[in-house]
């Protein structure tokens, strides 16, 4: 496991939301397949609000209201995941109160949180909900964020697909590479495999560690993403110019040195490289398109330190039509 994230006990659960939701049923699918893969139980969790409005009889009837609500809620998903995954110990929580906190409490004794990316309210919460952002941003140990499907809600898709139109992210061109290989963002193909975006740091960063694991452990690919974002804003004319293969061969050297080594621990795992030229989270929002899973860290490097969740994080997570993963960095 990961040194930089919290050390939790070989036989901790996946956490997971529970909410009533047809997002948190997709996020409780998610989440009995990562059990299952690491052979651990599954933890459902739904938090019940607390209303103080000083009337007694009436916050005892609210109060009786919404725990009932929230026992349904788990009593429902305990069922799903009993039916569906019968070899898996399944655990229940009620949480009381912030959602949220209640999760962040029982995520010190879990291995994973996995969460639908917006509760009950949907679209009137935003993109990215409350919880999922704030869990993300708080958790001592990995979060997948798991958007709807588009059946249930298209946007997140949407935005994607209009981004890739006005997308203007290409890939650094490498005089090893084959021509058929220049592809955009929007183009490259990562189905198949889990993607993890890096830094200058490389593989200091805790997200590639965890990356590798999960490819391992699912018996996917690994792509490793390096974005160049020095052009941005620079007009077309010098963009041009600056486009040449040898203002990137350090960078390029360093990214297949990664890939070597990562190869040469696993051997059994293939892994590819991608560099490109342009914004690290439009990037990685592109992969999310085909990607079984898109890791990145809670903050990159250069991050300021009072920022929980960093920049590019929270582009990912935001437009993301994929399952995103959130690994801690080092506080």
């Amino acid at each position: 496991m990961n040194k930089d994230v919290l050390n939790t006990s070989p036989n901790a659960p996946v956490l997971v939301g529970i909410d009533g939701s047809d997002i948190a049923l997709r996020a409780l699918d998610r989440a009995l397949s990562e059990a299952r893969a690491r052979h651990v139980p599954v933890r459902l969790i739904s938090a019940y609000p607390l209303i103080a409005v000083g009337e007694p009889s009436l916050e005892a009837r609210f109060h009786e209201a919404v725990v009932a609500e929230s026992k349904s809620y788990l009593a429902d998903a305990s069922e799903y995941a009993r039916e569906h995954a019968p070899d898996l110990e399944v655990q229940d929580v009620l949480g009381e109160g912030d959602a949220a906190r209640a999760v962040l409490e029982e995520a010190r004794s879990a291995c994973l949180v996995v969460l639908g990316k917006r509760g009950r309210g949907g679209a009137l919460r935003g993109r990215l909900g409350s919880v999922s952002a704030a869990v993300a941003a708080h958790s001592p140990v990995p979060v997948i964020v798991v958007p709807p499907s588009e059946k249930q809600d298209a946007s997140d898709a949407e935005v994607v697909r209009q981004e890739a139109r006005a997308s203007e992210d290409v890939r650094v061109p490498d005089a090893k590479a084959k021509d058929d290989d220049q592809l955009s963002a929007s183009q490259t193909d990562y189905t198949g495999s889990v993607v993890v975006g890096v830094d200058a740091s490389g593989e200091k960063n805790p997200a590639v560690a965890q990356a590798v694991e999960y490819a391992v452990a699912h018996g996917c690919a690994l792509s490793i993403v390096s974005v160049n974002g020095a052009l941005s804003g620079t007009p077309e004319w010098f963009q041009d110019q600056y486009n040449r293969p040898y203002y990137f061969q350090e960078a390029l050297e360093k990214l297949s040195e990664l890939a070597q080594r990562i190869s040469g621990e696993h051997p059994n795992l293939t892994v590819t490289q991608h560099a490109f030229l342009g914004r690290p989270g439009r990037v990685l929002v592109q992969a999310t398109r085909t990607a079984d899973l898109v890791v990145v860290g809670s903050r990159g490097i250069g991050g300021f330190t009072g920022l929980l969740l960093g920049s590019v994080s929270q582009a990912v997570l935001g437009a993301a039509a994929g399952p995103v993963m959130v690994v801690p960095s080092g506080r």
